[in-house]
């Protein structure tokens, strides 16, 4: 398939990002940021400065000769808040035309609040609360209507890099500034009480910091949820600290982000109070995941996307990825309620269970339980994740209560560990008795009552029963309470 790319030209960045396709969650194969600061010193001369531009024209000039040493034709080149504003972005924008030869679109600050948007229906297509992308001159908020579409937009000029000077120091009355956009936001009563999706480089990295100091089992900042409370505790903490105070995140901040931090934490904390979401919910997708949704077909945004990337995994890594849906239906008669949302995340792992095969035999376990946790699954919160990831754990042979999953069961009940050591356990019993093929599976059938598990085999196939598949038949009973027998039929 067809490359896709979006090249974005923001206040703090110029990136280039290069998507495998526009399927519904396809592989990004290359991704380069260069921090060009068009937007410093904004506030203060109207105008992006000769140093940043001649940087950024540099940068956009090596991305159009990118995009062609790899063959990509289908792309996007937009600018936001910075090229918008300044009174020089006109000249700027035909000089990226020329001199880059990118079609550059200069987008109104409500069609940024569409894409980024859009960026989170991406990921999350029945999202529903309010999406905030806090950019570097720039502030978007618009409303999901948790039925896959984006209604009420606004944008406000009230990015951090606005209040900063060109030596990086805070200029101006930022603070009332910013009281008196968020003040002017009328979408009180209406919109509360919701979720508040943030998206952003400088809200991720407030992320960062809360997982760092919870000490919490994942590092990825994509779905990452907290409470209203823990939210509001945070930000209020974080905006009254100095760079001084702050230069103590240096590692895992860099010391760029650092100097808008504090600012970035009051306005989502002015947000959060005005609008009285009830959780924030950080989003590693925004305006580019936009621009990549809204240029696939129809068809594939209808897409789940969560079973749309195990689906493609499972067909680039696995050796008979077309059976993840007769394996889910070979477990089915053991699990007539599932614990999650109807089987869609037992699905998942069916589709998933053969992708481990590659690596050696020892590690296999710890592989995939790692890729699911750290890789690009979309469509699904942290607790799903860790409920896919320690259901293959199980199935490549690993036990729970293990030091690999010592910290994902904290992402879990007590009932999902139950439900993830069954399911598990049903799926390694069923690669062993198929050697994972679909044709494998026709061979037996699983029964349950209320006493035992029953594996049904056609006697012609009898001999696939050996030690091995009586001893994980034997272990997915004592899972369930309930005794076990093979019958001949």
């Amino acid at each position: 398939m067809d490359k896709f790319a979006v090249v974005d030209i923001g206040s703090n960045s110029v990136r280039l990002v290069v998507y495998e396709s526009l399927k519904r969650a396809p592989y990004v194969i290359f991704n380069e940021k260069i921090l060009c600061g068009l937007g410093r010193g904004l506030s203060e001369t109207g105008r992006m400065q000769d140093d940043a531009m001649e940087q950024a024209l540099k940068s956009l000039k090596r991305f159009h000769l990118m995009l062609d040493k790899m063959y990509v034709t289908n792309y996007r080149v937009v600018a936001t808040s910075a090229v918008r504003e300044a009174e020089n972005g006109p000249a700027f924008a035909d000089r990226i035309r020329t001199e880059c030869h990118l079609d550059v679109s200069v987008i109104p600050g409500i069609e940024e609040a569409r894409l980024s948007g859009l960026g989170i229906l991406c990921a999350l297509p029945r999202a529903q609360g309010i999406m905030g992308d806090l950019g570097g001159g720039s502030l978007e908020l618009s409303r999901l209507s948790g039925k896959g579409t984006v209604e009420e937009k606004v944008s406000f000029a009230i990015g951090p890099l606005k209040y900063q000077s060109l030596d990086g120091e805070t200029i101006s009355s930022p603070k009332a500034d910013i009281d008196r956009a968020i003040n002017s936001l009328d979408w009180k009563g209406n919109h509360t009480q919701e979720n508040f999706y943030a998206v952003g480089g400088s809200w991720r990295a407030l992320a960062k910091i809360h997982i760092m100091e919870q000490g919490y089992a994942l590092n990825n900042v994509h779905h990452y949820t907290m409470s209203r409370e823990e939210a509001l505790t945070l930000t209020e903490k974080l905006s009254k600290m100095s760079y001084a105070e702050l230069i103590r995140y240096r590692v895992h901040i860099s010391a760029r982000r650092l100097k808008v931090l504090s600012l970035s934490a009051y306005i989502l904390n002015r947000l959060i109070k005005k609008l009285k979401s009830k959780r924030l919910i950080v989003s590693g997708y925004g305006l580019r995941e936009g621009l990549l949704y809204e240029g696939m077909a129809p068809d594939v945004r209808a897409q789940d996307p969560l079973i749309a990337a195990c689906h493609d995994i499972a067909a680039n890594t696995g050796r008979f990825s077309e059976h993840g849906k007769r394996m889910q239906k070979w477990i089915d008669p053991l699990f007539p309620n599932d614990v999650f949302e109807p089987n869609r995340l037992r699905l998942a792992a069916s589709i998933l269970s053969d992708v481990g095969w590659r690596g050696h035999p020892e590690y296999r376990a710890e592989k995939v339980l790692y890729e699911v946790l750290h890789g690009r699954l979309l469509g699904v919160n942290h607790r799903g994740a860790a409920f896919i990831g320690l259901t293959l754990y199980i199935c490549y042979g690993g036990k729970t209560g293990e030091k690999d999953t010592a910290k994902v069961e904290t992402l879990l009940k007590d009932t999902d560990i139950l439900y993830a050591n069954q399911v598990g356990l049903a799926l390694r019993l069923g690669q062993r008795i198929s050697g994972g093929t679909a044709k494998g599976l026709k061979s037996a059938a699983l029964q349950m009552d209320d006493t035992n598990i029953l594996l049904n085999v056609k006697e012609k196939d009898a001999a696939l029963v050996n030690e091995v598949v009586m001893e994980r038949l034997s272990k997915l009973g004592k899972e369930f309470g309930l005794s076990v027998d093979v019958r001949l039929k």
